[in-house]
């Protein structure tokens, strides 16, 4: 697996709120989007990051696809947990939440798990979101009263149904996709998403060398607004 990625703080944004992590073997990958006031979202976001990066460096020996399921159930049933309790015992940090997209690699099977808004895509021949966002506006669409094209400028787009770390407990469901030769899976933040299209996103992917990629989408989420932060993982399967 090829790998880029990028983080930057955006045009308005005072804090990088957004946190990831891949790690040297380059088969594990979380996102987070943290929230909540002063340093909160990034307290939350970082958490989440380092709890499931530790339970998969506990268990060196991942043999079974199963194996990778139950790990990462467990690491983001954890940090839910920890970032609740941590949010509950100081005021600080009361309320904090995050987003999170977390896949591992294990031969030819990506394990995948996602909590918010954030976002997972399979790009090949086309565009695919694999991931649901846990969003009000996504229910409204889902429920069939606004369109997708509405949702874009809803004045609670922001507004999320699902977030780690502001219930005391949470159901975690883990997908399996068998990768195919030639596949990309882009693990991003909304602050890609909400400045680039789908569309775009496939185009600059195809068309373009990962480390070209990487710095188009940047510039290009910057030049539409940068109005979050953006955050985003790029896998190549050569």
């Amino acid at each position: 697996m090829r790998v880029v990625s990028a983080t930057n703080v955006g045009n308005y944004r005072k804090n990088n709120e957004d946190s990831y992590f891949v790690n040297d073997s380059k088969n594990l990958y979380i996102l987070a989007d943290g929230m909540g006031g002063h340093l909160a979202g990034e307290k939350a976001s970082k958490m989440a990051t380092d709890i499931i990066a530790s339970h998969f460096k506990k268990n060196k020996n991942i043999r079974k696809t199963e194996d990778v399921i139950e790990i990462l159930s467990s690491s983001i049933k954890n940090a839910n947990k920890e970032i609740f309790e941590s949010s509950e015992n100081n005021e600080d940090y009361r309320g904090m939440g995050t987003t999170v997209s977390a896949g591992f690699v294990l031969e030819d099977v990506l394990v995948y798990s996602n909590i918010g808004d954030s976002r997972i895509y399979k790009i090949n021949k086309g565009i695919e979101q694999l991931t649901r966002d846990d969003s009000f506006v996504n229910y409204l669409i889902e429920i069939g009263d606004i369109t997708e094209e509405e949702a874009k400028n809803h004045p609670k787009k922001n507004v999320l149904t699902k977030a780690l770390g502001t219930t005391e407990t949470l159901d975690v469901y883990v997908n399996t996709l068998k990768i195919e030769k030639d596949d990309i899976f882009l693990f991003c933040s909304d602050g890609l998403t909400n400045m680039i299209s789908d569309e775009e996103i496939f185009k600059i992917v195809k068309e373009n060398t990962p480390e070209v990629a990487k710095d188009v989408l940047l510039n290009l989420a910057l030049e539409n607004g940068g109005l979050d932060n953006i955050t985003f993982i790029l896998i190549f399967n050569e």
